[in-house]
């Protein structure tokens, strides 16, 4: 075999080695890409761009990242086509590329909301019942008859039964109105909604916390080594990353020992819509 030919074929073999190392990397890339991206519940917050009456389907602008939701009933359809500019959030399932509206949820109109993607959802329909409370300060968006809809530091909104048990001796007896400031205690119930405990007018140390959320719940998993806690409240599953110099005290300063199935006081620092474990205590201390 001459020298020329060798090289040829050398040459040829070359081309095909690295050809199939590119299909290769190819294939790994498509599969890291689709892993764990089934079934994920997301909360999409950001302005309406454009509404699709024949695909059911709403297309919202999210830090200049455009998200298009389908599954929208024609009452949905109807509200948001004269919403385009105004900022929604949306309980969303994903499935690779799509999105979907979260069964039992519908868009909700955000005042002052930074728009932003969390992973903070209301789960109703799948997430067994732990028992809880939820305490922050917020302001009243809404009162209508037995119910008070505050909004959360979040930028999303919590809608609370205000009945005989409700203590309401800060506002002596009176129900709250519109565009207050509230200390709310809310305690979950087993059909999915909750109950006001307290609401009280908030004073000024209350105000300096008004970025803050306290939970208490029950842990579903472990932590793992990506630092996230998930929690769950009612029917309502959460899940926040453990930020650095969280206290930790109760469990020794690892986020590590945190198990699942343990009940936790949990304090969430908002930045927008997203939230960073300041503190994990022991509800009982």
């Amino acid at each position: 075999m001459s020298i020329t030919t060798l090289r040829t074929q050398l040459q040829y073999g070359i081309m095909i080695l690295a050809c199939l190392v590119v299909m290769g990397l190819f294939s790994a890339c498509a599969g890291v890409a689709g892993s764990g991206s089934n079934g994920n519940s997301l909360t999409l917050t950001g302005s309406v761009q454009s509404v699709s009456a024949a695909n059911h389907s709403v297309t919202i602008n999210v830090n200049g990242q455009l998200y298009t939701i389908s599954g929208l009933s024609d009452q949905e359809v109807q509200a948001l086509q004269s919403q385009v500019g105004k900022v929604y959030s949306i309980q969303v399932t994903q499935n690779g590329s799509s999105y979907t509206l979260a069964t039992g949820t519908e868009p909700q109109e955000e005042v002052n909301a930074t728009p932003g993607v969390t992973t903070t959802t209301n789960n109703n329909n799948n997430t067994p019942f732990e028992a809880g409370t939820i305490e922050f300060v917020g302001k009243v968006q809404n009162v209508n008859g037995s119910n008070v809809t505050i909004l959360m530091p979040d930028g999303h909104t919590l809608t609370a039964i205000v009945n005989a048990q409700t203590d309401l001796s800060d506002m002596n007896g009176a129900s709250p109105s519109n565009g207050q400031m509230l200390k709310v205690t809310a305690t979950a119930n087993s059909d999915g909604t909750f109950t006001a405990q307290k609401l009280g007018i908030a004073d000024s140390g209350d105000l300096a916390d008004a970025n803050t959320v306290t939970y208490q719940g029950v842990t579903t998993s472990a932590v793992g080594s990506d630092n996230v806690l998930h929690f769950t409240v009612g029917t309502m599953s959460f899940a926040f990353p453990i930020g650095n110099g969280a206290d930790l005290g109760d469990f020794n300063n690892n986020a590590q020992s945190i198990g699942a199935n343990q009940s936790v006081k949990v304090e969430v620092l908002f930045n927008g819509t997203s939230g960073s474990v300041t503190k994990v205590s022991n509800p009982n201390n």
